[in-house]
């Protein structure tokens, strides 16, 4: 004790050299805005990765994995999250709209999963750590396809390189990450497109339209419309031709294979049934009712749903464009 300075000498000394305090933990608990970047990170990635010659593509599909502790802490900011990095998208996709003549992605729209783990892929996931896993689309939780593929391809940063490395992932590594449904959301695409500028009617018809008529003889090949209709977790496209005055949209069911005037969709997303289009003769136009309790657009309008026995029918335009469940696209088109 007599070797500290004591008395004025004592005072200028703690004056000079602080004494020691006791440091405060530092929280390194992920953030929002980590989880934001790590978003950011693998869409601006996966653009020069997945794009071809002059059509742009890139990860439309995201699972977010944290630490079930802070995915508890974090959980109500998911929607602002998800908000901030499709902005971001939107941002950089306008960026390189001089790079590529056209935007051309295999989903309909931007899918994320928030789930708590603490293990993934043969990694621990510390408080903080975000993990995300980016694909295209389909990725398997929360999608429920009819079959699930023994693997899927998806792209993630590994963590000895620090890099995003495309790689298969089996879907039982995803079996013990609690995936809430309170954590996805779908957000749909909504690009700036050169639309084509609509043929001007003739004058005659213009001035005194006159409403087309149902053509008696159509060829075996076409119908009263046509259907091309996107699958987005299976990733798989198809055409349907609209030989009926009314044919209803459903579920690929054995049960429903023997009706002809079925658009059978091999989808879990797709209800059974999900909607009627038909053709109105007396207004001579084309008209849908939704029966699904899962949402149905047309050219982003929801159709409110109705009771099959009830059918509440809304007007289709020639042109339009049918979202059912956020994850099925049909592309109609009148041939009349």
């Amino acid at each position: 004790m007599a070797d500290q300075p004591t008395g004025w000498l004592g005072k200028l000394s703690n004056f000079l050299v602080p004494p020691s305090r006791p440091q405060t933990p530092v929280d390194t608990r992920a953030t929002n805005t980590q989880i934001l970047n790590e978003l950011v990170a693998s869409f601006e990635e996966s653009i020069p990765r997945e794009s071809v010659g002059s059509s742009m593509l890139f990860n439309a599909h995201f699972l977010i994995i944290l630490h079930p502790d802070v995915y508890e802490e974090r959980e109500n900011a998911f929607p602002v999250i998800v908000n901030e990095a499709v902005n971001n998208f939107h941002t950089i996709i306008k960026a390189q709209k001089e790079q590529f003549k056209q935007i051309a992605p295999v989903a309909s729209s931007w899918y994320f999963k928030f789930g708590g783990g603490r293990e993934f892929g043969g990694e621990t996931v510390n408080p903080e750590d975000v993990k995300v896993v980016g694909a295209l689309t389909g990725i398997l939780p929360g999608n429920n396809p009819v079959q699930s593929p023994d693997s899927v391809r998806v792209t993630r940063r590994v963590k000895q390189t620090n890099r995003y490395e495309k790689m298969d992932v089996d879907p039982h590594t995803f079996q013990h990450i609690d995936f809430r449904e309170p954590g996805a959301f779908v957000v749909k695409f909504a690009f700036e497109t050169q639309a084509t500028a609509p043929k001007s009617a003739p004058a005659a018809q213009a001035a005194n339209p006159v409403a087309p008529e149902i053509p008696r003889n159509l060829n075996a090949n076409t119908g009263l419309a046509q259907i091309d209709y996107y699958i987005a977790e299976l990733n798989k496209e198809a055409v349907y031709q609209m030989r009926d005055r009314e044919i209803v949209v459903a579920r690929k069911e054995i049960d429903n294979q023997h009706f002809p005037n079925y658009l059978l969709v091999e989808s879990a997303y797709v209800s059974n049934p999900h909607a009627r289009i038909r053709f109105n003769d007396a207004q001579q136009t084309f008209q849908i009712a939704s029966f699904s309790r899962n949402e149905t657009r047309v050219n982003e309008l929801l159709i409110p749903r109705s009771e099959p026995a009830n059918p509440q029918w809304y007007t289709l335009p020639d042109k339009a464009q049918i979202l059912l469940n956020s994850m099925v696209t049909l592309h109609f088109q009148s041939r009349l």
